[in-house]
Parts: C-alpha cells; sequence; structure tokens
C-alpha cells in the first residue's frame, strides 16, 4: 500500500493556544510536568537497568495509581522485570603478576573478548624468546608497521592468526603489547561472541609495558589468571490497567527509556564525552502522553473495552521490553483488539504540522477510523508498515493491529541536547486528542481484523547495498543472530529462511553477532550469490542466497 498524504486546515499553534479550555490548559502543563522531570539531569538519561530509570519507574507508577489504574505487572505489582544480558565481566581476581608485582585488571591489563579464561599459568618466560610450555609475547607493532599502508588490515584477524600459530606451536598463553605509538584500539569486549581462542590472550597497556618489561632481553617470572562472569541487569517495564469487564482490551504504549550517558554506542554523538542523553523527546514525550491518555481514559465514559497502559524500558536496545512483554503477556494476547505505540510525539515542527502514523495497513478499520477522526489541526503522513524500530513491532508480530504515532527525526535526535525546553507541548496536546477520538470511534467496530504489511529493515545504514531482508532479534544472547522475522519477497524469504532460525556464517564470514552480521553484509553487493549457514534447532542448515 502506498503511503498516503491526508492534508487538512492547519491552524497556527498560538490560536489553539487562546481557543485551549481549562481541562486542556491543565493537560499541557502536566505534560510540561511530565517531560521536564523524566528529562532532568538527576535521571541521568534513563538508560535501562540504572537508578535513574528506577526514578522513573517511580515517576510512572505513582502517576498510574493517582489515575486510578490496577497493577497489571508481575505478581501483583505496576512492575514487570527483564534481564538485559551485557555478556560478561572481568573479574577482580584475575591476574597478571610480573616478578612479584600485580598489574591491576581492566586498567593495566585485560583479556580480550574472545580469550577463554584460565586457571593460575606460572612461568619464567623471556619477551625475545618462544619457547613450548610457556607464554609467548606479540609486539602489535609488527602488525602494525607492515601494513600500515593496507586499507584491508584486519588487525583481530592478524592477531587470530598470530595466537593460532603460537598454539600450534605449544605456548600457554599469549601477552600483547605495543611499541608502536599508533593506537591499537584493543579492549576487553565482554560482548563478544565470537569463537574462542584456544589459548589466553591477554593485554599490556603501553604505560604498563615501559614500567614492567623494561629490558627485551630479561625473562619474567609470571602468573596469570583470567576469570570473568556473566554480566547482565534488571530492567523493569510498567503496566497498569483499567479493567471494564470487557471481552477485548486495547494496549497503549510508550517506551520510557533512553541512551544514559551513550555507554551502549548509541548516541549521535562520537567525540568520547560522558554527556547525559536526556531524551525529551525520545521518549519522555511518548510516556507523557501515556500518562495522560491513562487519566484520561479512566475518566471517561468508554466502557467496552479494557485498557492497557505499558511503560516500556530497553526499547533503545533493540525493543527489549516490549518482546518482553509479549513472550510473558499479563494478559490473554487473544483478548486485545489493537495496539496503540508513541515514540517520540513531542516535536511537530510549527511550520509543516505534520505527523507520521504507521501501521495504517494492518487492519482494514483503520481507513475509516483515522480518516474519519483526522480534523486534528495538522498534516497526518500515512505509513502502512505494521514494523519499524519501536515497541509496536513486536505487538504486530502477534498478527496485533497496531498505529503508530511519531513526530519525525530532528537534529537533537540521540544526542544530550533532546531536552525538555524543545518539546512543542501544544503540538502534543494535538495528538492525544487525535488518539482519544481514534480509541472512540474503533469502540464501535468490534473485534479488529488484523492485516500483514510490508517489512521495514530496522538498523539500516547507508553503507548497505544489499539486505537479506531478516529483522534481527536483539535480545538473542547466544552466538549468530536470531530471525525475529522474514520480510516477504526478500532474499532471505526466497532462499528458505524462516524466524527463530539462528544465522551462523555469510559467506566465507562468521556472524557471531548483529555487529559481525552487519559487517559481513557490508561485503556483497547487489546481484551477488553466496551462501548462509543457520542453525534451526539441533540442525545447522546451508542455503543458497542470491542479493
Amino acid at each position: 500500500m502506498k503511503n498516503i498524504l491526508f492534508l487538512f486546515l492547519l491552524l497556527p499553534v498560538f490560536a489553539f493556544a487562546q481557543k485551549l479550555k481549562k481541562a486542556d490548559k491543565q493537560l499541557v502543563e502536566s505534560l510540561r510536568t511530565h517531560i521536564t522531570y523524566l528529562a532532568d539531569d538527576k535521571l541521568e538519561g534513563r538508560r535501562a537497568g540504572t537508578p535513574g530509570e528506577a526514578l522513573a519507574v517511580k515517576y510512572i507508577t505513582e502517576k498510574f495509581i493517582s489515575a486510578g489504574l490496577t497493577p497489571k505487572g508481575d505478581n501483583n505489582s505496576f512492575l514487570q522485570p527483564f534481564t538485559i544480558d551485557e555478556g560478561r565481566e572481568l573479574l577482580k581476581s584475575s591476574i597478571f603478576n610480573v616478578n612479584g608485582k600485580d598489574l591491576k585488571p581492566g586498567v593495566e591489563f585485560y583479556p580480550l573478548g574472545f580469550s577463554p579464561d584460565t586457571k593460575l599459568i606460572e612461568s619464567l618466560s623471556s619477551v625475545s624468546i618462544a619457547e613450548r610450555g610457556s607464554p609467548w609475547f606479540l609486539n602489535l607493532a609488527e602488525g602494525l608497521i607492515a601494513n600500515k599502508d593496507n586499507p584491508h588490515f584486519d588487525q583481530v584477524t592478524w592477531i587470530r592468526a598470530q595466537i593460532k600459530n603460537a598454539s600450534d606451536k605449544g605456548s600457554t598463553a599469549v601477552v600483547l603489547y605495543n611499541t608502536e605509538a599508533n593506537a591499537d584500539e584493543l579492549k576487553f569486549d565482554g560482548k563478544d561472541k565470537s569463537d574462542k581462542a584456544s589459548i589466553p590472550v591477554l593485554y599490556v597497556t603501553q604505560k604498563a609495558w615501559m614500567e614492567n618489561f623494561s629490558d627485551a632481553e630479561a625473562s619474567y617470572d609470571l602468573r596469570i589468571k583470567i576469570e570473568t562472569a556473566p554480566k547482565s541487569r534488571t530492567a523493569h517495564n510498567v503496566v497498569g490497567y483499567i479493567d471494564n469487564g470487557a471481552a477485548s482490551t486495547v494496549v497503549l504504549g510508550a517506551h520510557f527509556d533512553h541512551l544514559g550517558y551513550g555507554e551502549d554506542g548509541n548516541s549521535m554523538i562520537r567525540t568520547g564525552e560522558k554527556l547525559i542523553h536526556n531524551g525529551a523527546d525520545d521518549n519522555a514525550s511518548g510516556t507523557a502522553a501515556l500518562l495522560e491518555l491513562a487519566r484520561l481514559l479512566k475518566k471517561s465514559k468508554l466502557r467496552n473495552q479494557n485498557y492497557l497502559f505499558i511503560a516500556f524500558s530497553g526499547e533503545e536496545l533493540g525493543l527489549f521490553g516490549s518482546k518482553y512483554f509479549v513472550e510473558h503477556p499479563t494478559v490473554d494476547l487473544r483478548t486485545v483488539n489493537y495496539m496503540i505505540n508513541m515514540d517520540m510525539v513531542g516535536r511537530m515542527n510549527d511550520t509543516t504540522k505534520m505527523v507520521t502514523v504507521g501501521g495504517y495497513g494492518t487492519s482494514p478499520t483503520w481507513a475509516s477510523v483515522v480518516k474519519t477522526n483526522a480534523k486534528t489541526g495538522f498534516g497526518i503522513k500515512i505509513d502502512s508498515s505494521g514494523t519499524g524500530p519501536s515497541d509496536h513491532t513486536s505487538f504486530y508480530r502477534k498478527d496485533i493491529p497496531v498505529l503508530f504515532f511519531f513526530t519525525g527525526i530532528h537534529s537533537d535526535y540521540h544526542k544530550p541536547t533532546d531536552d525538555a525546553p524543545r518539546i512543542n507541548y501544544i503540538g502534543e496536546w494535538q495528538i492525544i486528542r487525535f488518539i482519544t477520538e481514534i480509541i472512540s470511534s474503533a469502540s464501535t467496530t468490534g473485534k479488529l481484523v488484523f492485516t500483514k504489511t510490508r517489512e521495514q529493515q530496522m538498523g539500516t545504514s547507508s553503507r548497505f547495498t544489499v539486505s537479506m531482508g531478516i529483522i534481527p532479534d536483539y535480545t538473542y544472547a547466544g552466538s549468530g543472530v536470531r530471525v525475529d522475522g522474514v520480510s516477504e519477497g526478500r532474499a532471505a524469504q526466497k532462499a528458505g529462511l524462516k524466524a527463530s532460525d539462528v544465522v551462523v556464517q555469510l559467506g566465507d564470514y562468521k556472524v557471531s553477532s548483529v555487529q559481525s552480521y552487519m559487517e559481513a553484509l557490508a561485503k556483497f553487493k547487489k546481484g551477488d550469490a553466496t551462501k548462509v549457514v543457520v542453525k534451526r534447532g539441533a540442525e545447522e542448515l546451508v542455503f543458497d542466497i542470491n542479493f
């Protein structure tokens, strides 16, 4: 279905502000209060599973209670906890002792992410002599200097080759160091899910190397032990309910998490500065709309449906919270009529006055309901797809009709400048009014029919010229990329891939994570043919794929 543009009489925001009734003015001020609090520095960017998220959870819970909602999370509470896997962490019990001196783990030395853990290794070793049965030393400068003019040099691939050679010749560990001025950019990556090396691999920082290994001809008494452990954090959805005793339930949702200080690598700022990302539009705005809709629907006479309100966490990491909810629902999903998602609804442009409404094609009912209620004071851009980089996608994948409200990307997106004073509060009030009218109209139509739509690709980049047509499951903690969905008519579907398959190799390139999958995908161009290896249950299958 092609995008349809409904353009209506656009009234100036100023005129709306002058005509607002007292109740509407109070709603606008409530939006301002919610967003100002949620986007305050003291919440430190509301990163999922942090104390800042906990403050947001407390605030949302209190507002649900004051609106008269009942708890619908786990154990008769408003909260639904879920775990975010962060890979592994380096334990302080790890040891790299040189001639009786302990180097600090994570500061002066650290293992590479693909290094196995090891019990205590004790050895008298020389930097310049590689002997069987002892650790070997490898100067990264060798690879950097030899490949300084090679644009295709992959340092990790080169290191792995050196480690294999050392292991084959009897080395018990490899100690990496770098005497070259060029930064080697190595670090401990606890999220590295690639194949483990056969022997331990650790890196000594340049400063620690110069202080402890000044004589390249000397032998050093070494004690090495590497210990890591699984690392995770707990985040929470906040779930409230209006039980009208109806046969069907409408879900309204918005994610409340944001980027924190950008620790997960999703900030648009690449300077390395530690800056709070307050996320006023993304998505304190949607959360504020959710809170006000809860209050309005509780007071309304719309009683022929139940209403479930979910403030999701973990959206910024890959729809963690909404995916967890649909896999562990607190209501019977078969009774859910439809889901409305609000993500970034606070920056309506005063000039264009446009709002995107996604999910339009997920039910034939939306054509009449949305059009009937489109006298809004703003223009509506219709997007038929039921998927996209927000939480409605999780419900669409359960064959539930969805609508998605969005005022568009702006220059402050995923930056520390996404702050409360930049929100268009009158514009957001108009969107809330529009949503309430849609809910009212849809309440007379009975159970909505679900329709499949085209798939939007998530996490795409201009550096890709091809796509397999899969939706990765970003919550998957294992090695490889688990397929959350397969786009109709795209390469993956034609090849025979299915949802829940785990992609482990693309052509000659091993796939251990979404990142390595994207790196492998970037190697291909349109018209290329290759093979893709997937795990389907206990089976390993190979498919021919054509881009």
